[in-house]
């Protein structure tokens, strides 16, 4: 399923193509049920799940002539199991050593694809974990930053409680912390790289 106002967003602020609509964060668990995958396995105790083993969805196939998708470990985007956890869960990496025990996340850390702080502003409950490197999850300090302090002003939280999604899906920035690469230089140098990614001559799907 597609949440179709937040799949608008991502076109029209983006271009995203369908390929690349990526869910990262969501309002609630019922919203990952909708429009990411089955819940599979409940990684954390007690009687309110904090965090969730989801197998996802069947995604658009993958338009071989967007060159973010040569790029080294682009499936991560629709990885068929991922891990989600609710923002103010904190034993992360136990939940995802219990989602997948074989793996080896060596010196990675994992990643909360939308930073928290900017998650609960704009009102999803859950984000999805991605692994990558130290340096690139701190280079993304400024953009994160960046967007808390947007998401703190009174208009621009007026507008997310007016938004209507339960979804929302990864911006070009998004999909470069997931590929591990850093985001150097401003929000907008970041952005404009995450966009050559996608439309190498300027161009909008």
């Amino acid at each position: 399923m597609i949440d179709e106002v937040a799949k608008e967003r991502a076109h029209k602020k983006h271009g995203l193509p369908l390929c690349l609509l990526v869910p990262i964060a969501a309002v609630n668990e019922q919203a990952i049920r909708y429009y990411v995958g089955d819940v599979v396995a409940t990684l954390s105790g007690g009687s309110s799940p904090r965090a969730l083993l989801v197998r996802a969805f069947p995604p658009a196939p993958a338009d071989p002539s967007i060159p973010i998708w040569k790029e080294p470990g682009a499936d991560v985007f629709h990885r068929p199991l991922q891990v989600w956890v609710h923002i103010a869960f904190t034993r992360y990496r136990r939940a995802w050593q219990r989602a997948f025990p074989d793996e080896d996340l060596g010196e990675r850390v994992l990643s909360h694809t939308m930073n928290r702080r900017t998650a609960a502003l704009k009102g999803f409950d859950f984000v999805r974990l991605t692994p990558t490197s130290r340096s690139a999850n701190s280079s993304s300090a400024f953009s994160e930053g960046w967007a808390v302090a947007l998401h703190r002003e009174p208009s621009q939280m007026k507008a997310n409680r007016r938004s209507g999604m339960f979804i929302q899906y990864a911006d070009y920035t998004d999909l470069m912390l997931m590929l591990d690469m850093k985001l150097g230089g401003g929000v907008m140098d970041a952005a404009n790289e995450g966009r050559k990614l996608i439309w190498p001559r300027g161009q909008l799907g």
